[in-house]
């Protein structure tokens, strides 16, 4: 392979990679359709939104060959701010958009029973805002 062809391969390598560190330009996020949870979304592109104040169900599951039976339990938790998802984005407007990790930040801890932990056993998600837009 020629040197120049090396060359632009690793150019256009390079200018793929970035393009996934800016978010779609606001115009586009705003003309796509807007799905609120607990909606599900049509074909197409379109815009997630989790509103502030309404329960977000979250299935917690428990299974495996150690286990008499597996168990499911439901349980729900509001936002204290409008999220809007887009593949990797986020935004709490709708206008400015981020990558998703840089708004929010989640946490799971575990404690099974043991000896140095008797007693029930605890799952701890934390989620925080991370920065304000």
């Amino acid at each position: 392979m020629k040197p120049s062809h090396v060359l632009a391969l690793f150019a256009l390598a390079v200018l793929t990679g970035c393009a996934g560190l800016m978010p779609p330009p606001s115009e586009k996020l705003a003309a796509m359709p807007v799905v609120t949870y607990p909606d599900k979304p049509g074909t197409g592109d379109y815009v997630y939104k989790l509103p502030a104040g309404k329960a977000i169900d979250m299935h917690i599951r428990a299974d495996g060959s150690a286990l008499t039976a597996p168990v499911a339990q439901t349980v729900g938790a509001s936002l204290a701010r409008d999220l809007y998802l887009h593949k990797q984005w986020a935004s709490e407007d709708g206008r400015h958009w981020v990558r998703a990790d840089k708004l929010i930040g989640i946490d799971i801890g575990i404690t099974l029973p043991s000896w140095e932990a008797p007693g029930p056993g605890d799952l701890h998600l934390t989620v925080d805002r991370k920065g304000g837009q």
